[in-house]
């Protein structure tokens, strides 16, 4: 199907240690889609000195790229992302 964005990945239960995104474009944002059930992930982004709530249905548009980002481990529940 069309769309705007120049690639799709589903991550399902799996940490992800930080990182930037080598092949995103510095100057577009990703969108993150958290989705599952029970779970209580963090999205780490250690160059802000950041961790925020990542609740199933949280949206987060971040310059991959630019921004180092990850997501610990988050115990009990089903973690989804599309991204």
């Amino acid at each position: 199907w069309p769309s705007e964005f120049s690639g799709l990945e589903v991550i399902v239960n799996r940490e992800m240690p930080n990182h930037r995104d080598p092949g995103a474009s510095p100057s577009f944002y990703d969108l993150l889609v958290s989705l599952g059930k029970g779970h209580r992930a963090i999205l780490a982004l250690p160059d802000l000195g950041a961790e925020l709530a990542y609740p199933p249905g949280t949206m987060v548009y971040i310059l991959g790229k630019v921004l180092e980002h990850g997501v610990p481990r988050w115990g009990d529940g089903e973690r989804i992302v599309i991204a």
